[in-house]
């Protein structure tokens, strides 16, 4: 290992400032390592970092004098440990600056004695003459977001979408549980350790590393690590021009579960191995995308669909790009004002056009049935639709939760908890994971264990108003009407929706106060713009006993398509409507299945 350069300091964070790194990404780019590999050797190393209570500075520190003297002190045992027992280092070089890097040709020779030192162990640990019960057995795994060793900031989204690749490649393998992109995030730049990461993720392996991309190149650096002991298992670096970064990804996915043997089909295998090449211009594009559709707000969305169909401008046989444009156009159908039949052209001609490109896409399948759902109803087809992403996809949380929506309009509450609960083991930290499981709660009337996941997806996420409304909708239920105002009044402080205001009307309703209630009703009525719940205010005039006017809107809703009509069979608002014969008239004109009890039915 080349000597660094000399620098002398006492460890004040006051008196070498040109010395000092003030961050832990300072110092993981000096040493040429990722922020995981860096926090280890402090812990068990002893590699020297200061901390300070300063309000304008970074938590930690360290000198490059320091780190000089304890790498001269520490490299060669170091080097030793990462050929032997986990294989090439995760970056490339030491702790060094422009003065002190090592050289190219040594770096080449390094990476090709720990590749081989790699290759000799792997060898002696899996060629069946190691016992097995020796073998640390992994089926789930987190790979946490990858560190971008770019140097610019800029280039986040370039490693947020090999991280996602990864997760999504990893996915496809039925017998491994792989947690989403969404859980996994919330880990990017921690300092807690790998054990704790894994016990909050309740996985056996994660998999760390970093991504740099350099001109018209791409290098990957992973490490595979026993989560509960900390043990490296396995580390291997990649480099690639950005024409063939899809088969990168693919490769990495088949050198995990090579490495932790993990059972993979034979399609499986195919599907990973599949990527081609893509054009490099078209698929920043899709990262972009990608990197913008995971914020979930409007003006995000608006950029992710501006990405997308510019990735599909450039190269029209990107399948990928489709899949991303349909997804979004349906999240801002979903989660915006923009009326949800404004969103439905766009995002089928999406799928559609992704699907007839490559018609392994589940994101695509998804899409797909969530449409054929809510405004074909055509429940067989869309049930198939989703369970075939899920057979191309089994850790897809989508295609779960899509899934666990569609059996909760059908009335299969106990099928919908398991889709749901699926998608939850795949995806713990989502707060919109928890809000749907208390809404299939609600509607399956457990109304108290409803309001014990919409807390969680509270305490997920404080201001996720969806969930306080919902849990408004249990508390009136239960006749709790003090409390279900005041879930609404929190809702009101987040941000209330435009049209939303049925809740609280629906509310005065049953508290007697008629007017209140039409007053609201009044204002909902006199909007011209946005987007009103059809389906809500029809739940209010219900509520005041106008069975007239609660079916007008909701056959209106039924023909324009301008709102989630697909859950009014199970939404307890409507109970006292099922007894009308008008009621039978509604289902049938969505194609419901008609259940065993239904009036007429016998």
């Amino acid at each position: 290992m080349n000597k660094l350069s000399p620098a002398s300091s006492s460890g004040r964070p006051d008196e070498r400032p040109a010395d000092r790194l003030d961050s832990w990404k300072d110092i993981s780019a000096y040493l040429k390592r990722d922020v995981s590999t860096v926090q280890r050797w402090e812990k068990r190393e002893g590699m020297p970092v200061h901390r300070h209570l300063h309000h304008t500075l970074g938590s930690v520190y360290a000198f490059r004098s320091e780190l000089d003297a304890w790498w001269q002190a520490r490299s060669a045992r170091i080097e030793r440990e990462e050929e032997r027992g986990a294989g090439t280092p995760s970056a490339t070089g030491s702790a060094a600056g422009a003065e002190g890097t090592i050289s190219v040709r040594r770096w080449r020779l390094l990476a090709a004695v720990g590749a081989l030192g790699l290759g000799v162990a792997i060898y002696l640990l899996f060629d069946g003459r190691t016992p097995t019960g020796t073998r640390r057995e992994i089926t789930s795994l987190a790979v946490l977001p990858l560190q971008n060793l770019s140097g610019d900031p800029t280039q986040d989204y370039f490693a947020d979408g090999v991280t996602e690749a990864l997760i999504s490649n990893l996915a496809r393998i039925r017998a491994l549980r792989v947690v989403s992109r969404t859980s996994v995030m919330r880990f990017k730049g921690t300092q807690a350790s790998l054990p704790g990461i894994a016990r909050e993720l309740n996985v056996d392996a994660v998999i760390e590393g970093s991504v740099q991309r350099i001109g018209d190149r791409a290098r990957i650096s992973i490490q595979l690590i026993h989560a509960p002991t900390d043990a490296h298992l396995w580390a291997r670096e990649y480099e690639r021009e950005l024409t063939d970064v899809l088969k990168l990804e693919g490769e990495v996915a088949r050198a995990v579960a090579e490495e932790i043997r993990i059972q993979v089909t034979a399609e499986e295998r195919d599907r990973i191995a599949s990527a081609g090449t893509v054009n490099p211009a078209a698929h920043q594009e899709y990262l972009q995308g990608r990197y913008h559709l995971w914020k979930f707000l409007d003006e995000d969305l608006k950029r992710a669909i501006g990405h997308f169909e510019r990735a599909t401008q450039i190269d029209p046989g990107y399948a990928a790009a489709y899949a991303g444009l349909s997804y979004a156009w349906w999240v801002r159908g979903v989660l915006t004002n923009m009326r949800l039949k404004d969103a439905e052209p766009p995002a089928r001609a999406a799928a559609r056009k992704a699907l007839a490109l490559d018609d392994r896409l589940a994101d695509a399948y998804t899409v797909q049935g969530y449409l054929q759902c809510i405004f074909d109803w055509d429940w067989a087809r869309a049930e198939n639709s989703i369970k075939h992403a899920l057979e191309l996809d089994p850790n897809n949380v989508d295609a779960h939760y899509t899934y666990s929506l569609l059996l909760m309009a059908l009335g299969r509450s106990s099928d919908a908890m398991a889709q749901i609960q699926r998608a939850a083991e795949r995806d713990p930290f989502s707060a919109q994971i928890q809000s749907t499981l208390g809404r299939i709660l609600y509607r399956a009337r457990r109304f108290d264990d409803a309001i014990s996941h919409l807390n969680q997806a509270i305490v997920l996420e404080p201001r996720n108003s969806q969930a306080y409304g919902r849990l408004g909708d249990v508390y009136e239920e239960m006749g709790k009407y003090a409390e279900a105002l005041a879930a609404n009044q929190r809702v009101d402080a987040l941000g209330r929706a435009p049209g939303d205001n049925f809740r609280i009307a629906r509310i005065y309703a049953r508290m007697g106060k008629q007017n209140e209630a039409r007053q609201i009703l009044d204002a909902l009525r006199d909007r011209s713009a946005g987007r009103r719940s059809l389906t809500g205010s029809a739940s209010v005039y219900a509520a005041l006993g106008d069975k007239d006017e609660a079916f007008r809107l909701l056959f209106r809703n039924v023909e324009e398509r301008d709102d989630l009509a697909i859950f009014v069979n199970e939404d307890p608002p409507f109970d006292e409507l099922h007894s009308d014969p008008r009621w039978q008239v509604l289902l049938r004109r969505m194609n419901f299945p008609m259940k065993a009890d239904a009036p007429g039915n016998h």
